[in-house]
């Protein structure tokens, strides 16, 4: 099942000719066709602890000074992948771009770990490619299956202890959830299918008897994704079972107070009550705000900033309404010149897409939008970067739909939560949809319709 042999493969990286600095974790590597020019590494609370230029060559070093034992990752234009890190660690990786994961390798200190990791999940997710048509056994043959694989996960982790006398518990619960929360995350996936059946299959005790070794309040874990993909679908499972509309306003707020009553890390709580407010508000894929949803966030979380967050992005959605006038405001073209958004629109029926590179890759950009220009060759598609910098233009992505705001925009007035919006706006300048989700597929239909 997992591959537990690693060939030694060339590596064309860093040699360091200066002392080894013992208070400092190495981190470093060589990316081949770099799709950005630096790398950046997070720790458990997804927050930025280096950032690291390449290289003329492609390789990178970064010091971490202080860091703790545990999992971190890190990111390169739009991929990102985990890392397992101790302190004074020398840790060096090898990856070609083209092919992220599957291509990734270590070495150097706690190689080994991180290359089990990597095939682990690797194993994943061709078990999660492979598993599709399963969903549609009974429930005592799908369970079945996935007993199986558990026990050939367990076996393999006894294994792998007693062949490389692993001490550390710290690695060994990571890697143990890395091995069995994908298998508890489809268990609530099935769940979450079966609920939506005419007639859904009545479900025993032992169906969801993971539950009782599986934990919802790991905060230190709450980044990685084998671990935070079960507790959303623990979630959402117990709402989908009281048979409430996923797009109902009832729906948010039943999630929330899940959320509230599961979740007993407040850091963790506080997380997820932001994500689910926000996704939901995005899922609508319009401009109707959902009052009581936010209030229900407010009264829970207890993160004064991710209020004010949340409260700026109402704000923003009342601005722009439906069946109005887009209000005219300035735009920076490619060349530096300011011109109207009237100006642009021409009487022409356009999907105004307000980026922030924060939210979201070049590369994710560039292929949503081309795909919706190729299906809409009607349609006026404007990308506008509400960062004001005009260097922020994506290259697969054709120049004259690419615009910037300075800062004294008009256009900053329905912005100010900074989160990106999309805007759809007819041949007579009025507003269809005043706050929407690119990445939505309703918004496709909405886009045709125009």
């Amino acid at each position: 099942m997992i591959k537990y042999i690693f060939a030694l493969i060339p590596f064309f990286l860093i040699s360091c000719t200066a002392s080894k600095d013992e208070s400092f974790t190495y981190f470093g590597g060589k990316i081949i066709n770099p799709k950005d020019d630096h790398v950046i590494v997070f720790d458990d609370n997804e927050k930025v602890i280096d950032s690291i230029e390449l290289s003329k060559d492609n390789t990178f070093l970064g010091k971490l000074e202080n860091i703790k034992s545990g999992l971190y990752y890190f990111k390169h234009g739009s991929e990102l992948q985990y890392v397992y890190l101790e302190p004074k660690d020398s840790l060096l990786l090898r990856l070609n771009t083209w092919d992220f994961d599957e291509s990734l390798v270590f070495s150097g200190t706690n190689a080994t770990r991180n290359n089990l990791l990597i095939e682990t999940f690797l194993s994943n997710e061709e078990q999660h490619r492979n598993f599709y048509k399963y969903y549609k056994l009974p429930a005592k043959e799908f369970k079945s299956k996935i007993d199986s694989l558990s026990t050939i996960k367990e076996a393999f982790l006894e294994n792998y202890k007693l062949r490389s006398n692993e001490t550390s518990e710290n690695f060994l619960s990571i890697l143990k959830t890395a091995l069995h929360y994908p298998l508890y995350t489809k268990l609530e996936s099935f769940i979450i299918d079966n609920s939506l059946k005419a007639q859904p299959e009545v479900l025993d005790k032992s169906f969801i008897s993971h539950r009782n070794v599986a934990t919802l309040n790991n905060e230190n874990l709450m980044f990685y994704s084998p671990y935070r993909d079960y507790v959303y679908n623990n979630l959402y499972s117990d709402i989908y079972k009281q048979n409430i509309h996923d797009e109902s306003d009832d729906f948010t707020i039943a999630l929330l107070n899940a959320i509230n009553t599961k979740i007993s890390s407040q850091k963790f709580k506080n997380n997820l009550l932001k994500k689910i407010t926000i996704r939901h508000f995005y899922n609508k894929s319009s401009c109707i705000i959902n009052k009581k949803a936010f209030e229900t966030f407010s009264s829970f979380s207890t993160n004064e900033d991710d209020k004010k967050e949340i409260a700026l992005l109402l704000k923003d959605a009342k601005k722009i309404k439906k069946n109005t006038s887009i209000p005219d405001f300035k735009l920076n073209s490619p060349d530096g010149s300011k011109v109207s958004i009237h100006r642009v629109l021409k009487k022409r029926s356009t999907a105004i897409y307000f980026r922030n590179k924060r939210f979201s890759s070049d590369s994710w950009v560039a292929s949503r939008m081309n795909y919706l220009i190729h299906n809409n060759p009607e349609i006026q598609f404007l990308v506008v970067n509400i960062n004001d910098n005009k260097d922020e233009y994506i290259k697969d992505l054709g120049i004259k739909h690419q615009f910037y705001l300075n800062g004294d925009s008009e256009a900053h007035e329905f912005l100010t939560s900074k989160f990106p919006r999309m805007i759809l706006v007819n041949d007579s300048g009025r507003v269809i949809n005043g706050f929407c989700n690119l990445n939505s597929k309703k918004i496709e239909n909405q886009i045709a319709d125009l």
